[in-house]
């Protein structure tokens, strides 16, 4: 996937100790104040700033026996540039350094009073990067007439100019000395941006807590890696007999009843060229493990670049059928030899310490990281049963998501810090969707199953409240009855093709059934590639016209065949036959689809594929089959996914291409990658649950958030809060 980035490196100063920070003025034993005329300290001079924050030692009770120490972190408040340890210089807080301001009046100036206004949000809650500023407002005002719409004027008492005050200047923030920042009505406490503030008594819905795992001090300090994981993660450290370089194992285990997913990383040197080559060879192994029955590519994952700038698959899912009983940690136990190329009795697991239940049908979440200077490759994801994670009402299916998405994994030693983002979306995405579907007779009962699971791609998509467009063809290079391009949905006579909307799922059903719509085609013949450039070039230029493709909507096209393209064939690239191309042949189908490739690149849209799942093999799953070659070049390079015609329900299949169509139509994309199982969303003051039912999910192949069930309000713009934990070096994509 051609992409540009730029390196964004921010610098995380973290608290030591005693909340000292590094390079503060500690007090060393030879300065402690000295007992002297009745343990007054001695070298109290009233008039003197011994911490520089413009307030006089005698102001910040140099006198006083003993002197203050409002933080309790040991050093007295006429020492202590930051007397009330909020994170808000004392010079700050101040306002007139000779008469310090008590904005709630009880007796505490604000430079000594952790929560200045008294709305019970600490003020290093409120102020959180500590800068004085509340947030990123600084247009003036005299009155809300100055301000733009929708917008407030503080004042400050006694204050004849303020600030204006929304939010999106706020940025996350809110006023430590307005208990109501915005003048809504609504306490800064009881505030959407209660989610940001670190979690307790005072606000027990806040910022989710993480623990951190790291290479770095344990048994496989060349692995290089760092894991952020839920607190209440069990982890196991497992033993390599004689490892190699790079070599190293990790397990995390989130067993909570409605969770129970056996989580690991595994990291090895490189056996292949590309993080999807990796996956592919993970795949033909675990087929040969004794153990195990069928091993189905439910999904391929997405072909991307990590949060530190490394190529990666992301969001594998593979159907794991056993021969015999077992439970995730067991199952475990056989992948993770399989992941470092190992036979299964030189890595050694200690016993679990919880008990799972058995089943023989699991889901397998998987990452793969190839980072391609080092010559390393990494495998982080996780172990569930397929009916936990198909179970809606469970969090089996995020756990899965957060172990394998890349967002929970980065190098050794990166920082983490906290971000607040404020958003504010006026609707859920658009995506105008074309799918071009093989309509031979071969791939009669693979569209029949796609039209039976069509109910579970509308229904998610009107859940999430996408503004959804659909529409079928077929691979006929000439189109039906002589027209390229053209809808099945669509008059007789081949004139009036139209998009199907959410409303006409039935409609859709017998499209899929017949691509060709009321007119005949030649159905042994597939040109999916020329076919799709007809439908998208035909629906063109974008605008207002129902026909065109919608201005701002996510174009995706979906290819559904049991076949390669014809167009592979027709130029002499790859002969009749399921083939697996040598190198010469790959880079000749790369050149082959690059127009192709072009015209996807240009309206910003990603290509899916349903079809014969790689890696390859010699056995396909009806006669006649083959790989889809052609094709997977352009899912990888789009960032599509691939789901397999072989399976005899495609529901989950439908599923994950509709969640990732869902993510990247969505507008309400984060500004960093965050550790998706830190995240917690909120919408107009109102705490969401993570659910695919009702609440938010994190999509990481969009880095985007989006909704269940959630009602927005066309033209009126929602007041949402993200609030998550980061990894501090992150490769931005621009």
């Amino acid at each position: 996937m051609e992409r540009r980035y730029r390196f964004a490196l921010v610098v995380a100063v973290s608290l030591a100790g005693c909340g000292v920070t590094a390079g503060s003025d500690t007090l060393d034993p030879a300065d402690s104040p000295t007992e002297g005329d009745g343990g007054q300290d001695s070298t109290c001079d009233s008039t003197s700033d011994s911490d520089g924050d413009c307030l006089a030692d005698g102001i910040e009770g140099c006198a006083q026996v003993p002197p203050p120490d409002g933080d309790r972190d040991g050093i007295p408040d006429f020492r202590d540039p930051d007397s009330d340890g909020d994170g808000i210089g004392d010079t700050l807080e101040a306002g007139d350094c000779a008469a310090p301001r008590d904005t709630d009046g009880d007796g505490a100036p604000d430079y000594a009073d952790p929560d200045s206004d008294g709305d019970g949000v600490g003020d290093g809650s409120e102020d959180r990067n500590g800068d004085g500023r509340v947030g990123q407002c600084t247009l003036r005002c005299a009155t809300a007439s100055q301000c733009p719409e929708g917008a407030t004027c503080w004042l400050e008492p006694g204050a004849g100019v303020g600030l204006c005050i929304d939010a999106e200047c706020l940025d996350g923030e809110t006023n430590p000395r307005a208990p109501d920042t915005d003048g809504d009505g609504i306490p800064d406490g009881d505030e959407t941006t209660a989610i940001c503030n670190p979690r307790g008594e005072q606000d027990p819905t806040g910022l989710k807590p993480l623990k951190f795992a790291d290479s770095t001090g344990g048994a496989f300090p060349e692995s290089n890696w760092r894991l952020g994981l839920e607190q209440s993660a069990i982890e196991g450290r497992p033993t390599i007999v004689a490892p190699r370089r790079f070599d190293g194992v990790h397990t995390f285990d989130m067993a909570g009843g409605a969770q129970q997913v056996a989580g690991f990383l595994a990291s090895r040197a490189a056996a292949s060229a590309t993080a999807v080559d990796e996956l592919g060879d993970v795949v033909t192994r675990l087929q040969a493990v004794s153990a195990l029955g069928q091993v189905t590519v439910r999904s391929s994952g997405n072909n991307t670049t990590t949060l530190d700038g490394f190529e990666t698959v992301i969001g594998a899912r593979l159907v794991v059928e056993t021969r015999a009983f077992m439970t995730v940690t067991e199952l475990r136990e056989l992948v993770v030899p399989v992941l470092l190329g190992r036979p299964a009795a030189q890595v050694e697991f200690a016993p679990p310490s919880w008990a799972a239940p058995v089943d023989t049908s699991f889901v397998l979440g998987l990452q793969a990281i190839r980072r391609d200077e080092a010559g390393q490759t990494l495998f982080v994801g996780g172990v569930a049963r397929t009916r936990d994670t198909d179970d809606v009402g469970r969090l089996t299916g995020f756990v899965l998501d957060d172990m394998s998405n890349g967002t929970g994994v980065t190098v050794s030693g990166n920082g983490v810090v906290v971000e607040c983002e404020s958003l504010a979306p006026e609707r859920g995405g658009i995506a105008d969707i074309i799918w071009v579907v093989d309509e031979s007779g071969s791939v009669r009962d693979d569209r029949d199953r796609i039209a039976g699971s069509a109910a579970v791609f509308f229904d998610k998509a009107i859940a999430a409240g996408l503004d959804f467009r659909v529409a079928v063809t077929d691979m006929n290079r000439d189109g039906p009855g002589g027209q390229p391009g053209i809808f099945a949905s669509r008059n007789s006579g081949g004139t009036g093709d139209r998009w199907l909307g959410p409303l006409e799922r039935l409609e859709f059903e017998e499209s899929i059934r017949d691509p060709s719509g009321p007119d005949s085609s030649e159905a042994a013949r597939e040109h999916g590639l020329t076919q799709a450039r007809a439908a998208i070039e035909r629906h063109l230029p974008r605008g207002a016209d129902p026909q065109m493709i919608r201005e701002g909507a996510k174009l995706v096209v979906i290819f559904v065949s049991d076949e390669k393209p014809d167009e592979l064939e027709d130029a002499g690239v790859l002969g009749e036959g399921n083939r697996e191309p040598n190198a010469t042949e790959r880079t000749s189908i790369a050149t082959l689809v690059e127009p192709y490739l072009e015209l996807l690149r240009r309206e910003n849209a990603t290509a899916y594929l349903i079809a014969e799942p790689l890696p390859f093999s010699v056995f396909t799953c009806s006669e006649g089959s083959e790989h889809g070659y052609g094709y997977y070049h352009l899912v990888n390079e789009t960032g599509g996914q691939v789901g397999s015609i072989c399976q005899d329900d495609l529901s989950a299949t439908m599923d994950a291409l509709i969640d990732d169509i869902i993510g990247t139509s969505s507008d309400t994309v984060l500004s960093h990658v965050p550790i998706s199982a830190s995240v917690s969303v909120a919408k107009d003051s109102a705490e969401l649950v993570r659910s695919r039912v009702f609440g938010f999910d994190y999509r990481a192949i969009a880095n985007s958030i989006v909704f269940a069930g959630v009602r927005f309000i066309p033209n009126e713009p929602a007041d949402i809060i993200v609030a998550y934990r980061r990894w501090v070096d992150q490769v931005v994509v621009d």
